[in-house]
């Protein structure tokens, strides 16, 4: 059923009835004279609606400008109260001699609303042009248009909720730009360091076929140069696959209580043999005590290889890379510290974007091999894996060519009531 009418009609008939109350209060008006103007209104007024929507749906149909069409509604509104003005008061009120005053009068009035009513119009249509322009501007691809809509009527909100819309579609496209870059650096460092390892596996082991290389010695050592490269191949396919897991957010983390000081010496456990093949000393320092932390273990164990993979790229022979692991505060802090080169300014600022492979002046140990720089993603890893864990990351460098990585996990949480 459509209310339109119903609540119309209701309209009608408590305006008859509440004038019908003033003119008998008011005015004194006696019954048959409330009888005779209770007519004139109800037929006066249903026919003047009647009319008036019909003449608005013409002039919504006809009138292609907002402003006219609000205009000349509100002059048709006016004209219709004016002639339910003036059929009542020729019949009960006005002779013939008012008449042509009254009429002139009730004119007047009408020129006066419909003026207003198009000045209101054009203050409506200025904001509401300025919103489609805005929004053509948007579809053109200037994402940064604004409507800057001020005040709190209807089209001021709508306009700031546009803005909120163009706010949120520009953060999405240069998310989206961001995106594209990654894939496109992570594209061309891979090819770059695929290339190396690849071509050397390859020669390597068509070297070995043809039986090029036939003493055992020198076959072993082929052997372990392309396991080597195997190896180093098999991390950084690792390394791409846990970057685009956490780049769409599908990293789950298996937090459980870890021992931080066995976890250290698990790590620097699998690179004794490395770091006495580069005549780098590993060394650990934990405090004693240290409570557990809340931890992936795999994943943690994970930022202490990138971390520690990188001490070693960068330290020389006769140096050393060492762990350290205190209490601080509700958190444990984790450090890498290598002898070498140290960090610039510019490394401590980037260390950790992903693709940034470091300053020339800070090159790669003597005998480290080409391929082991990567793809610039570990630190940029390890960065995403403590975030992750809730944790803290950052780049130092003390005088002396000592770099220190340092990170921050925090400890498992202990029940108040236990």
């Amino acid at each position: 059923m459509r209310t339109g009418p119903l609540l119309v009609g209701a309209v009608l008939a408590l305006t008859v009835a509440v004038v019908l109350v003033l003119a008998m209060l008011v005015a004194g008006t006696p019954q048959a004279g409330l009888m005779r103007l209770a007519v004139v209104l109800s037929l006066s007024g249903a026919g003047s609606l009647l009319l008036g929507a019909a003449l608005v749906r013409l002039v919504s149909g006809r009138v292609g400008s907002l402003q006219l069409r609000i205009a000349l509604t509100n002059g048709i509104g006016l004209l219709m109260g004016l002639v339910n003005v003036l059929a009542a008061s020729m019949l009960m009120f006005l002779n013939s001699a008012d008449l042509p005053l009254f009429a002139l009068m009730l004119a007047f009035a009408a020129v006066i609303s419909i003026t207003f009513g198009y000045s209101v119009a054009a203050a409506l249509m200025r904001e509401l042009n300025a919103l489609g322009h805005t929004a053509a501007r948007l579809a053109g691809g200037d994402l940064g248009a604004r409507v800057g809509a001020v005040g709190s009527g209807e089209v001021a909100r709508l306009g700031r909720t546009f803005d909120y819309m163009a706010d949120r579609v520009q953060a999405a496209f240069a998310r989206e730009r961001e995106l594209e870059a990654s894939r496109r650096q992570l594209l061309a460092a891979v090819s770059h360091d695929l290339r190396t390892p690849l071509a050397t596996t390859r020669a390597m082991v068509e070297a070995i076929a043809e039986g090029v290389v036939s003493d055992p010695n020198e076959v072993r050592h082929y052997l372990q140069v392309i396991r080597g490269e195997v190896q180093h191949l098999s991390r950084l396919i690792d390394d791409m696959f846990r970057f685009s897991q956490i780049e769409s957010g599908t990293l789950e983390l298996q937090r459980v209580p870890t021992d931080l000081s066995e976890l250290v010496s698990e790590t620097l456990a699998v690179y004794d043999a490395q770091g006495r093949d580069r005549g780098v000393a590993l060394e650990q320092r934990i405090e004693p005590g240290i409570p557990p932390v809340a931890a992936d273990p795999v994943q943690l164990q994970g930022v202490l290889r990138h971390l520690i993979d990188n001490a070693l790229r960068y330290t020389p022979s006769g140096g050393f890379a060492r762990v350290e692991a205190q209490v601080d505060g509700s958190e444990a802090r984790v450090s890498v510290v290598n002898s070498g080169a140290g960090l610039g300014s510019e490394e401590m600022e980037r260390a950790f974007d992903p693709f940034y492979r470091g300053e020339p002046a800070r090159s790669r140990a003597p005998g480290t091999p080409e391929g082991s720089a990567g793809t610039g993603l570990s630190l940029a890893l390890a960065r995403a894996l403590v975030q992750a864990h809730d944790g803290r990351i950052w780049a130092e460098s003390s005088s002396g060519g000592v770099a220190m990585f340092h990170f921050t996990i925090p400890f498992v949480a202990t029940d108040p009531a236990g």
